[in-house]
């Protein structure tokens, strides 16, 4: 993983990994993100500054993404599909697994926000509370943001992005001069 300046960096960055892999290994030349309608807005930043295109998925009843709607959205021009554990207007998590599933059918990068909760869920699952799966115990979750300014107890301006592999890493995030 990498250290960033926070969950805008960090999320910029899985942006770019995802348009990047796809454009190597899917030959995506006019990438789409899909992102719930309560996604950071940090993700619809990183669509404009990556010329990626950002498709909004509805929420569902419960405040979470519609994953009926993802899949219906989804298409050969997508390079990433996002979900939040949690999200930062509603508090509640995406239905992760689900979402991650489906982006990996797909062959799509599947980035899992957590950036508010990445510091926090796991204290409430070792206290014995419920808690979805929203990381890499995950299988098709790609890449991971988690603000340590939050509850990782930093001072502001610190995040990191996780990668399940080296290669998405090494490969699609770190920039190489090619002169």
């Amino acid at each position: 993983g990498a250290m960033t300046s926070g969950g805008t960096e960090s999320i910029i960055l899985a942006a770019k990994t995802a348009r990047d892999r796809a454009r190597s290994e899917r030959g995506v030349t006019r990438p789409q993100m899909l992102v719930p309608y309560s996604a950071h807005p940090a993700f619809a930043k990183a669509c404009s500054y990556l010329d990626i295109e950002q498709v909004v998925v509805p929420l569902g009843a419960d405040l979470r993404a519609d994953v009926a709607a993802a899949a219906e959205l989804m298409g050969e021009h997508t390079v990433m599909l996002a979900g939040s554990a949690p999200c930062y207007p509603f508090g509640v998590v995406d239905p992760i697994e689900e979402l991650a599933a489906l982006a990996a059918e797909r062959g799509v990068h599947f980035h899992t926000d957590a950036c508010v909760g990445g510091f926090l869920i796991p204290f409430f699952e070792m206290l014995g509370h419920p808690v979805p799966a929203f990381d890499f115990r995950v299988p098709g979750v790609t890449t991971i943001s988690a603000d340590v300014h939050k509850y990782g107890f930093a001072t502001k301006g610190a995040s990191v992005i996780a990668h399940r592999t080296k290669e998405s890493l090494h490969e699609f995030q770190l920039f190489k001069d090619s002169a």
